[in-house]
């Protein structure tokens, strides 16, 4: 009898989380599927991998309770389903207690190698599995088990897990669309109250979740107008709940013809949509930097490849090519959602590529806004023109940082598939930042070089450089990061800025499933 009630009083206290006033004792004989809509309730926990020869299974302290609730009917399921407790592996029990109509069981891998690809990571992927499991089966109050202490990486993954994205489809009259409420479930242990890192959680997947949308978008209902409209009907949900200063800025064609960016204009010649450059600002008063943290994001809301056009096969995919200004945006959004003490500025400039009767063509040359001349040899080559006077911009503001986030190139496909987004730094401290960002994420990073050699390859006989280089050969990925005019490299003099430069690229596949936006640095 105690030991179900302290079940029942940890359930209690995980519904009153989201509104319901409901008081343990005076409703110790409640069930949880009696406090949920037509037993629509759920719950997620988790166990770890057994151990060569081991025969126990090895709950998570809410499994445990469980299991211990249940007379053993979970572990004794877990055994008959022969699952061992692999990341990815889950068995879904139905009525095995009144007060528990659903329960996804899920593995978490070996409990000493559960951070092995970043913090909280196999939580990411088994909450989220667990919960994609339960809505399938009707359930639309999910419980996620957060006594393993990561209840962020808890939220996170079950709110990724859910996401789907089918708001062009036409509803099925019979489907239940009742939206999944998500809680915390901390199995009346004594655990200090997950609340807040809850909460972080789920904002860090709403941020992602926002991204992969706007990257899903077809390129007809995501044009660069669209787009900023977007970003604006976002920005403004947070007017007067952020802690925060937010303000928004659309600049157009004529904003960028008096400042001189000709590579940005060029690459937008050939489309009849407008292009836009998109300017958010965030500061908290209690920022710790007076100088901003500047994100810029690549912008193409669709890639043709513009004269130099790209193979038919999959091309419709392009409409992910700005996925790097999707993540920016949401991570801004993220940070004016939670508060954050930062002052940050993303930088978004959006165009698409076409092969317009005016579009660029190869050998045309483009005079970027710091002056610099770029030959233009393979028009598809668009995302580091468009970025090279997005960075010369930043440089405005006086950062401490600029970090960029792109598709950019296929090269980085090539070399690292979709396991891990390269980083381009030349200064060390920044990539550190970056790579503790990626392990705290679970967003993994990995540093290219920028090598000296790799700068002689974008020399150009008629202007200063060459957007692109003829060879796949060597180092193309790397080369494609010296082609910016303007920003820190190790091979050119230093802008008139101080600023430290980093690159976090990855393929356009990767993106669009929200790589990189969470492992920003801040």
């Amino acid at each position: 009898m105690m030991l179900q009630t302290q079940v029942r009083r940890a359930f209690l206290r995980t519904l009153a989380t989201a509104g319901q006033a409901l008081h343990p004792t005076r409703h110790a004989r409640r069930s949880f599927s009696h406090v949920t809509p037509e037993h629509k309730g759920g719950v997620v926990v988790g166990f770890y991998e057994k151990e060569s020869g081991s025969i126990d299974i090895k709950f998570t302290p809410a499994g445990s309770l469980l299991d211990q609730f249940t007379n053993g009917h979970v572990s004794h399921s877990i055994a008959l389903s022969g699952k061992r407790g692999k990341l990815g592996d889950s068995v879904v029990l139905f009525a095995s207690h009144p007060d528990f109509p659903r329960i996804a069981v899920v593995g978490l891998g070996k409990e000493a190698e559960a951070n092995k690809h970043g913090v909280g990571e196999a939580v990411r992927s088994a909450s989220g599995s667990g919960a994609k499991i339960l809505r399938a089966n009707g359930a639309r109050t999910i419980a996620v088990d957060c006594s393993h202490q990561q209840p962020l990486a808890a939220a996170e993954g079950a709110s990724l897990g859910l996401f789907k994205f089918d708001q062009l489809k036409k509803r099925d009259k019979n489907e239940d669309s009742t939206p999944v409420k998500l809680l915390p479930f901390t199995a009346g242990d004594g655990t200090v109250d997950p609340q807040h890192q809850w909460h972080t959680g789920t904002v860090m997947a709403e941020a992602q979740n926002i991204a992969r949308t706007l990257a899903e978008l077809p390129a007809n209902l995501m044009t660069p107008s669209i787009f900023v409209d977007r970003a604006k009907e976002l920005m403004d949900s947070l007017q007067g709940k952020s802690k925060g200063s937010i303000e928004v800025a659309v600049r157009d064609s004529a904003w960028m013809r008096a400042r001189r960016m000709g590579c940005l204009l060029g690459v937008a010649q050939g489309s009849k949509e407008e292009p836009k450059f998109l300017e958010l600002h965030y500061k908290h008063p209690d920022a710790s930097s007076e100088a901003p943290l500047v994100l810029v994001g690549k912008g193409v809301t669709f890639d043709s490849g513009g004269i130099s056009i790209k193979p038919s096969s999959h091309m419709g995919m392009m409409k992910g090519d700005m996925s790097g200004a999707a993540s920016v945006v949401a991570a801004v959004h993220a940070l004016a959602s939670m508060s954050a003490p930062v002052h940050v500025i993303a930088l978004t400039p959006l165009t698409e590529n076409m092969p317009g009767g005016g579009a660029t063509r190869p050998g045309d040359v483009l005079v970027a806004s710091n002056g610099t001349s770029v030959e233009v040899d393979n028009t598809d080559a668009e995302g580091r023109l468009i970025l090279a006077d997005a960075l010369v911009y930043a440089q405005e503001f006086k950062p401490h940082t600029i970090v960029d986030v792109a598709t950019l190139t296929g090269a980085i496909d090539v070399a690292l598939g979709t396991a891990a987004m390269g980083a381009f730094t030349p200064d060390d401290a920044l990539w550190y930042e970056m790579e503790a960002a990626s392990k705290q994420s679970g967003e993994r990073a990995w540093r290219m070089p920028l090598l000296p050699e790799y700068r002689k390859q974008i020399n150009s006989k008629v202007a200063d450089i060459i957007n692109s280089t003829p060879t796949r050969s060597t180092g193309l990925a790397s080369t494609s990061a010296g082609t910016l005019p303007g920003r820190r490299t190790p091979t050119r003099a230093p802008p008139p800025s101080s600023s430290r430069w980093g690159r976090m690229a990855s393929s356009w596949l990767a993106a669009q499933q929200g790589s990189s936006q969470r492992a920003i640095p801040t």
